[in-house]
Order: structure tokens, then C-alpha cells, then sequence
């Protein structure tokens, strides 16, 4: 038995060092994904930035201790930050590994606990990968401003088990969840879905339960201190300026955090196969064949050859709703629109933030992959007699009339209910009108520059030619930086208190500065149209 096991987690080792190549080989191969992960790393420059200088001065004020009883208030967030952890990591579980892909191959190479544990191990060294930069980072700043420079490896290393314990934590979680969908009958839950539901239960939760004092907020975790992994905070800073016994306890939980970690591992090890293998496949043939059945195009949109590919559109994605699994990122917009709704329904900015995302998702659904979209059947658009035109204004119009519509009156009904003034409500819908325009036309151009022509695995785990990362980034940074050019051209005559803003003129201020930037996007929105026509006429399939 216990050869059995060494030889399986030799195999895990070996399972782990291929998962993990495999993904480091993907990143480096692909210029695209290494361009998206510079832009990121721009982007996330000033954040990086305000938790190192945020990290050093705070290190600087606890340089000779403090009065404040950093002890009791980092036990209590030890535990809450495990079960988060935890958490994240189950809907990872759900989105990633919940399945295998293969199943009926994997009993004829190796044992199911190798696999379990390769794909445990290779997602432990991604979440090193991911929260090892920012954590060493944070400690470091600390250090460095505390004159303890040895807080960085006692830090660094007492970090990694609880990490270990929040993700085989999460993968039981996970596995269980799954397995308890299929013990009552129902469908396997959608790790997008998921997502989404514990990211709603978060806004409510701030918004609702969560108390506006941050010190109340830390004393409503008071009770977590009581938890017996509590105590391991202390091993944490056992190396910090804060005055801290090791004792018994902090050995009891350090003991409890290792232990644990073999015990759910193994736990993972009979959840997996139970869940890969309980049900046999199973075809929806005939429910793919009765939606087919029910598309009838109506007679509105039977008359043109563009409304006739709008509907095609509209039905494609009927069928194969995969597609559009790179929208869950827009949708995470509107989080933080139902938080301001929560809080402040008759905020002015309401309107704003619901025109921004209808935008978003108007020039998001269509429009960031025109090529890669077509997949086979890609040789077969190239030549048909409808010219590249025809092909773009119809995806135009796919994404603008399912989400235009909704969008104004949405931005209508919270503009009526707020505290806008009826002029600044109708210069808003032009902003909606206009925004949503150009997005459209820039997903378009930015898609037929980046295409992506492979199925990827993407959120909700699901394999689908999504967009590449620099058109969903560049369509997502150019889109948020044009409506906040938009935003000031509307409200800053009215808002800002300037002479040349006095009286008359900044009514007419505000009437020039919305007709230019409306002009701009204009001629911008057409460079992007005629290249996007170019780009369809003229390309070449390989």
C-alpha cells in the first residue's frame, strides 16, 4: 500500500511538472498573451506602487511597537482570510478542474489520486505564481520600514501553508458541491455562474451587513479568533516589531494547519472519481435539434440581406451561447452598479455607469473576434458574394440592437428617478448613443487586428475561440478612457465653477464640447469601420 502511494505521488509530481510547463509554454509562445500581460502590468503599476509605499510607511509607524492589539485583530483575520481562500478556490474547482478531460481513458494509465494530485499540485505553484509577487512585495515594503529584515522569510514561508490549506480546502468544497448537484438529479453548477452569484452575495453583504466603520468591521470578526488556526498569526509575526509570545496555542494551530493539509488532499483523492465517473455520457442531441427547429426568422428581418445576418447572429448564439463567456468580465461591471443602487439609488452617477456598460457589452458580444467567430465555416464567409461591408454593419447592428434598447431605457428610468436635470438626462442618452456607436466599431477593428482562431480554455470552463486579450483590453481601456473624455465634455461646464463657465456660455461650452468629441469618435469610429471592411475583404485563409 504504501509503494502504491509513493509510486502515485510520483506520478502527481510528474502530472503537476507537465501542467505547469504546459501553461508557462502557452504564455510564452503567444505574443499576444505575453502584450496582454505588459498591459497589465501597466495597468496595475499604480496599485503595485500605492502597496509598497503603503507597506513601507506603515512598517515605519509600527517601527517601535504600537499600542494596538495587533494580535487580537490578526488571529480572527487569519481565519477569515483561510475561508475566503477557500472559497475563491472552490469556484476555481468548479470553473477548472471540476472535470477531467479524457475520463474514460484515464483508468488505463494511471491512478485517479495521481491525477487528483498533479492537478492539485499544478494549480498550488499557479496561486504561488499569482499571490506569491504581491504578498513578498507587501512584506518586503514592511520590512523595510520596520528594520526587520527577517519578518520576509519567516513571513514568506508561514504564508505558503495557508495557501495550501485555503486551495485543497477549496477543491473539497468544490467537489462536494458538484458531487451534491449530481446526488439531487440537477445539472453540474457553472463555475461562471457561481462566480457571479458569491460576487452578488458580496455587494449585498457590504452593503447590507457589513458595518461603514472599519473598526467595527474588524470586531465583527472578533469571534473567528476563537477558531483553533487562529493562533497561527502569531508565527507570522513572530519576526515583526509587534511584541508577540509564541506559545502553545500558536504551536497547536501551526499542528492543525500542516495536518489538515494531507487530510483534505486525501479527501480530494475519493471526491474526484466519484464525481469523473458517476454518470455516463450523455448526448443533447435532440435538444440542440428542437432549438434548431424553433429559429424561425421573422418577416422583419427577412427583407435585407444585413437583417437577415443579424438574425444568423442572434440564433448563432442561441446555439452555441459558449461564445460569449469573455462577457462574465464585463458583466463584473455591474457589481459595482447594483452597489451604488444598494446604497444610493438616486445617485446622478447611476445613469452613467448603466450607459458605460451597455456600451461595453453592445460592442463586446459581436464585435471582438469577427474572424475567429466563424470558425470552420471561415473559408465559406471569405467567399461568399456578400461583400465585407455587408458582413460588419450586420455584427454592428447584432450587438447595437440587442443591447441599445435596453440600455436607454434603463438609463431613462434612473435618470427620471434621480436627481438629474432633464437637459443634462438628454445630453446622457446622446452620450449612450454615441458611446455605444463607437464601441461597437472599435471592437470591430480591434478584433479583425487580433483574431483568435483556436479554442481556449476560458472563465466558467468552457473551450471557445474567445477574444484575444489585447482587443478585450484595448477594447475595455479605449472604451472607459473615451467615456470619461465624454463624461467631462457633459458635465464639467455645468459642475466646475470658472468664469468662462459663468452665466449663458456654458450652456453653449457644453453643446460645443459634446458636438467634438462626438465629431472625434465619429471619425474615429469610421477609421475602424474601413479597416475592419478591408481587413475581411482582403484577407487571406491558411
Amino acid at each position: 500500500m504504501a509503494g502504491r502511494l509513493v509510486t502515485d505521488l510520483q506520478h502527481g509530481v510528474r502530472i503537476a511538472e507537465v501542467e505547469v510547463r504546459r501553461s508557462v509554454r502557452a504564455i510564452l509562445v503567444s505574443r499576444r498573451q505575453l502584450v496582454g500581460i505588459a498591459l497589465l502590468l501597466v495597468l496595475f503599476s499604480p496599485v503595485l506602487s500605492s502597496l509598497l509605499s503603503g507597506g513601507y510607511a506603515l512598517g515605519v509607524r509600527f517601527r517601535n511597537g504600537t499600542d494596538l492589539p495587533v494580535v487580537e485583530l490578526a488571529r480572527p483575520q487569519v481565519v477569515a482570510w483561510v475561508g475566503s481562500l477557500a472559497v475563491v478556490f472552490s469556484l476555481r474547482a468548479l470553473e477548472r478542474a471540476g472535470d477531467a478531460d479524457h475520463a474514460d481513458l484515464l483508468l488505463t494509465t494511471v491512478r485517479p489520486r495521481a491525477i487528483v494530485t498533479g492537478l492539485v499540485l499544478a494549480e498550488y505553484v499557479r496561486v504561488v505564481a499569482v499571490f506569491g509577487g504581491p504578498i513578498v512585495a507587501a512584506i518586503t515594503a514592511f520590512a523595510l520600514g520596520a528594520g526587520t529584515p527577517l519578518l520576509l522569510p519567516v513571513a514568506a514561508v508561514g504564508v505558503l501553508p495557508l495557501l495550501a490549506l485555503g486551495l485543497t480546502g477549496g477543491f473539497v468544497l468544490g467537489y462536494l458541491v458538484r458531487l451534491g448537484y449530481r446526488r439531487v438529479g440537477w445539472s453540474n453548477p457553472s463555475g461562471a455562474w457561481a462566480s457571479l452569484l458569491v460576487a452578488g452575495a458580496i455587494v449585498v453583504g457590504v452593503n447590507v451587513l457589513a458595518p461603514t466603520d472599519p473598526s467595527r468591521l474588524l470586531e465583527s470578526l472578533a469571534p473567528l479568533g476563537a477558531v483553533p488556526v487562529g493562533p497561527y498569526a502569531d508565527l507570522l509575526l513572530a519576526a515583526s516589531p509587534v511584541a508577540v509570545t509564541v506559545g502553545t496555542p500558536s504551536l497547536i494551530a501551526a499542528g492543525i494547519v500542516l495536518g489538515a493539509i494531507p487530510c483534505l488532499l486525501a479527501a480530494t483523492w475519493y471526491l474526484a472519481p466519484a464525481i469523473w465517473y458517476a454518470d455516463p455520457p450523455v448526448s443533447d442531441e435532440g435538444s440542440v435539434r428542437a432549438r434548431l427547429s424553433r429559429a424561425a426568422m421573422p418577416n422583419a428581418l427577412a427583407g435585407r440581406r444585413v437583417t437577415r445576418l443579424v438574425w444568423w447572429q442572434w440564433v448563432r448564439g442561441v446555439r452555441a451561447p459558449a461564445r460569449f463567456v469573455h462577457l462574465t468580465y464585463f458583466l463584473f461591471m455591474a457589481f459595482p452598479i447594483g452597489q451604488l443602487a444598494v446604497s444610493n439609488p438616486r445617485s446622478p452617477i447611476l445613469p452613467v455607469f448603466v450607459a458605460v456598460l451597455g456600451a461595453f457589452l453592445a460592442g463586446g458580444t459581436f464585435g471582438l473576434n469577427p474572424l475567429g467567430d466563424e470558425g470552420s465555416m471561415l473559408p465559406a464567409v471569405l467567399t461568399t458574394p456578400s461583400p465585407g461591408r455587408t458582413l460588419v454593419r450586420a455584427r454592428i447592428l447584432a450587438g447595437a440592437l440587442l443591447w441599445l434598447p435596453p440600455t436607454l431605457l434603463v438609463v431613462s428610468l434612473t435618470g427620471w428617478y434621480g436627481v438629474i436635470d432633464p437637459v443634462s438626462l438628454v445630453y446622457v442618452l446622446g452620450f449612450t448613443l454615441v458611446l455605444t456607436g463607437f464601441s461597437c466599431l472599435l471592437a470591430l477593428g480591434l478584433g479583425a487586428f487580433a483574431p483568435r482562431f483556436e479554442a481556449v480554455r476560458a472563465f466558467g470552463g468552457v473551450e471557445a475561440p474567445t477574444p484575444t486579450t489585447v482587443a478585450l483590453l484595448g477594447h475595455s481601456f479605449s472604451t472607459t478612457v473615451v467615456a470619461l473624455v465624454g463624461l467631462a465634455a457633459v458635465f464639467a461646464p455645468v459642475v466646475v465653477d470658472l468664469p468662462m463657465f459663468a452665466g449663458g456660455s456654458a450652456r453653449l461650452v457644453r453643446a460645443v464640447a459634446f458636438l467634438a468629441w462626438s465629431s472625434l469618435l465619429a471619425l474615429a469610429g469610421l477609421g475602424c469601420y474601413r479597416y475592419t471592411v478591408a481587413r475581411l475583404d482582403r484577407y487571406t485563409y491558411e
